[in-house]
Order: C-alpha cells, then structure tokens, then sequence
C-alpha cells in the first residue's frame, strides 16, 4: 500500500534549509501541496524551497518554526532573524519573564527570556509580534508599510489550544480608544490572518487593511448589502467597509494581552 504522502528526490547538495524543509514533510507525513495550503503559499514556492533555489522569507519560516518539533522549530526561528541565543533546543525553561500577564495558560516572551513555566513538550506557538499597528479613531495611521517590510520585534509563546491555525497567526500593537473599554490602547492584539471570509466573521473581532489607510480594529457587523466596523466606543461612529476592493478582511483578533494603568488624577 502506498503511503499518503510523497517526497520529491533532491539534489545531493542544497542548503541545510532546504534539507530540514524536506524533512519537516517527512515528519508531517503531509504532500508538498499540503504544506504549502498550511503556510498560505503556492506549491511552486514549496518546491523552490526544498530545491534550495529560493530560501523562505522570514515570515514563512516562522510558519515552518510552528509546525516543526523541536529542535527543528528553533533552527527555523533563527533563520527568521529571531534572537534565540537564550531558547536551548530542547527545553525552554528560564527564569521568570520581566512581562507578566495576569493569565495562568499564556506565557509572553519579553526581553528574550521565557516564563519558566512553558515546557517545549507544552504545545507553545511562536507568535511573531510586528512592529505595526492597528488604529482606533481618532488616532491617525502612519504611513501604511508592506508587511513584508515589518520587523519582527519579538516572540511570543502562547498555548497551541488557542490557536486554531497556528501557522497563521501574528501579534500586532493597538493605537487608539475606539475598542475601551472592550480592549484598551496598547493592547498586543493576537490575529489569525487565515479567517478573511466575511460571512464567518459576522459580530467577530476583525482587523482590516486599507490600501492607504493601513489597518483598523473593531467589530464587523453584516447587514443586507452593507458591511460595518462598529467600535466598542459609542463616541465613535460605524465605519462601511463593504467595498471589498478598498477594504480587505486580514483575520480575526482571537484575544489581547494589555497591562494594568494607573488611572489619571
């Protein structure tokens, strides 16, 4: 009986990424073509990959780093440029983060050291949280930046049942009070970039893109042929966002992390 799964024979000489690529099908006992439906790429770019004639970019190899296991998941958050001088490859333990949220299930890497907590055998998901922001009115976007121009400014391990689609799942910052008291101004939100289907998002948490306006949070609310952003901030009012062309859907907020203020006198 032929296995599920197929593996396409390599040169002898490719580049060890190349090589833990072609071994990470293998241990996913997944096609080339499933793998690449899994990191939101073409199978062409795949099969690029494991002939070593084009190197992943670094958002796909923290795609790679999610669905590998360790110490593979390691390699390939390095070759993402992340900093993982203190993550050992086959445990995780260090001492207490200097960021601490108040939530017995999620630990956040901050200043490149981890909750001691966490355990590699945990499930954790590597999250990579963007230098970019999401919008509130009033606060003006800056100028809108390809997200292939973000750097990544760290990595943030969350439990793998909260992410349903782990690959696609990045942090980003929230500017902005149009969310209070739902979801406070500097709020590290958690986007899975793979719910874009507007009909399975009616009443979700979204956060949208406009071509020049860059990305706003806030409700999405379906009514018959019009679609709007309601924010959680009654003093500001709906958005439409039907203009599909204008307006795209880049995924649902599936939760946020925001630390305790001190009230204003």
């Amino acid at each position: 009986m032929k296995p599920e799964y197929s593996i396409t024979a390599q040169p002898s000489l490719v580049p060890e990424w190349a090589d833990r690529i072609l071994r990470l099908i293998s241990d996913l006992k997944i096609t080339q073509a499933r793998l690449a439906e899994r990191l939101g790429v073409s199978p062409a770019t795949v099969s690029r990959w494991i002939q070593g004639k084009h190197e992943p970019t670094a958002e796909g190899y923290v795609a790679l780093g999610n669905l590998a296991p360790r110490p593979d998941a390691v390699y390939f958050w390095e070759r993402a440029g992340m900093d993982v001088a203190n993550l050992p490859d086959t445990s995780l333990h260090r001492v207490a983060s200097s960021l601490r949220v108040n939530l017995d299930e999620l630990n956040v890497v901050a200043g490149k050291r981890v909750s001691k907590e966490l355990t590699a055998a945990s499930g954790a998901v590597a999250i990579p949280l963007l230098h970019a922001s999401a919008y509130g009115d009033p606060i003006p976007p800056g100028e809108n930046v390809s997200l292939a121009e973000v750097e990544v400014e760290e990595l943030i391990l969350a439990p793998l049942a909260w992410c349903p689609n782990p690959e696609h799942m990045i942090g980003m910052h929230l500017q902005g009070d149009s969310m209070m008291p739902v979801v406070p101004p500097g709020s590290i939100l958690f986007v899975d970039t793979s719910a874009t289907d507007r009909d399975q998002l009616d009443k979700k948490l979204v956060v949208v893109s406009h071509r020049d306006l860059g990305f706003k949070v806030a409700r999405l609310q379906r009514l018959e042929g019009t679609d709007l952003l309601i924010s959680a901030n009654h003093r500001y009012l709906p958005l439409d966002v039907s203009n599909a062309s204008k307006w795209k859907v880049f995924g649902q907020i599936l939760w946020w992390v925001s630390r305790d203020t001190v009230p204003a006198a």
